[in-house]
C-alpha cells in the first residue's frame, strides 16, 4: 500500500466516523409521522413555538452537513478507486 493510498484510507475513514455521528445526531423522522397515523404526542403538545423552530434549524442543519458530507465521501471514494487504479 502506497502512502498515498494510506492517506486516503485514513481520510475516508474519518469521513466515515464523522457521517456516522451526524447521522446519529439527526432527530428520528417517524416520530414526526404521527400525526398521520392518528396517534398522539405527548412531546409536541408541552413544546412551544421557539422550541420547534430552534429544534428545525438544528435538523435543517444536521440534514444539509450529511449531504455534504456524503457528496465528500464520494468524491475521496472515486479519487482512491482512480489512485489505485491509474497510479503504480
Amino acid at each position: 500500500m502506497t502512502g498515498l493510498q494510506m492517506a486516503f484510507a485514513i481520510v475516508l475513514t474519518i469521513l466515515a466516523i464523522i457521517l456516522i455521528v451526524v447521522i446519529s445526531l439527526q432527530k428520528n423522522r417517524e416520530a414526526n409521522a404521527s400525526g398521520i397515523t392518528g396517534s398522539s404526542s405527548a412531546e409536541m403538545n408541552d413544546s412551544n413555538f421557539f422550541d420547534k423552530t430552534g429544534a428545525h434549524a438544528k435538523d435543517d442543519t444536521l440534514a444539509k452537513s450529511t449531504k455534504i458530507l456524503g457528496v465528500i465521501f464520494m468524491a475521496v471514494a472515486l479519487a482512491c478507486v482512480l489512485c489505485i487504479l491509474f497510479v503504480k
